[in-house]
């Protein structure tokens, strides 16, 4: 069984978003996803509870709780947890990411959010999750033709200060997000061929290859 934790110091970065879709496109790939709501808003839960199916599956619970329903979850069979967590850098972050075999830090462009992860990349590399953290750049202006918009390239750059690798893909502020969410839907199911899609999907191909190298390989 892996863990994916997304931790953030900042509200507003999409950390949800990202926990619910990559719970999704895992599920889709044919494992037993289980995911982890653990932020007292319980917006996960919320996005569940209107969903038309079960999968992936849904725990709410507050952090202490965390590791005994990742044992429930390894004895159960559950191949992936996905951790949702609430905006903090207190001790209840560190705990998380000392349970995780990947961290997730989502953050948007802009310089505020960048200073923002400071503590939280911090905390990340005193725990020093098993296959890694990785900043996520998420809600990103749109770029134009192929190439990234030029604040994100810059916001790239600011970001190898913080000595910990970031995602090559970054995830785009589209409104496909919002129309998928309000039903309980990802967008790889309610626009499967857009870009908000193919972003994520890149993004979780790259953490596949991480967590289950022999089988990304097949």
């Amino acid at each position: 069984m892996q863990t994916v934790a997304l931790l953030a110091r900042k509200g507003g970065t999409g950390k949800t978003t990202l926990a619910v879709h990559l719970a999704v496109l895992a599920a889709s790939t044919g494992r037993r996803v289980l995911l982890v709501d653990t932020d007292p808003q319980r917006s996960a839960g919320d996005w569940w509870r209107v969903r038309k199916t079960d999968d992936p599956q849904l725990v709410e619970c507050a952090v202490k709780r965390v590791p005994a329903v990742l044992d429930a979850a390894r004895a159960d069979g559950i191949d992936l947890v996905v951790v949702d967590t609430r905006p903090s850098v207190e001790a209840d972050t560190a705990d998380i990411a000392r349970l995780a075999d990947m961290v997730l830090i989502p953050t948007r462009p802009g310089i505020l959010d960048l200073r923002a992860i400071a503590a939280t990349v911090e905390v990340m590399l005193a725990a020093r999750p098993r296959a890694g953290t990785m900043i996520v750049l998420n809600a990103v202006p749109a770029g134009r033709g192929i190439g990234e918009n030029t604040l994100t390239i810059e916001a790239r750059a600011a970001l190898e200060a913080y000595r910990l690798p970031v995602a090559e893909v970054s995830i785009g502020n589209r409104q496909a997000f919002a129309h998928a969410l309000i039903d309980g839907r990802s967008v790889t199911e309610f626009e499967p061929d857009g870009k908000a899609a193919r972003e994520l999907r890149k993004l979780f191909k790259h953490m596949e290859g991480i967590l289950w190298p022999k089988r990304a390989r097949h």
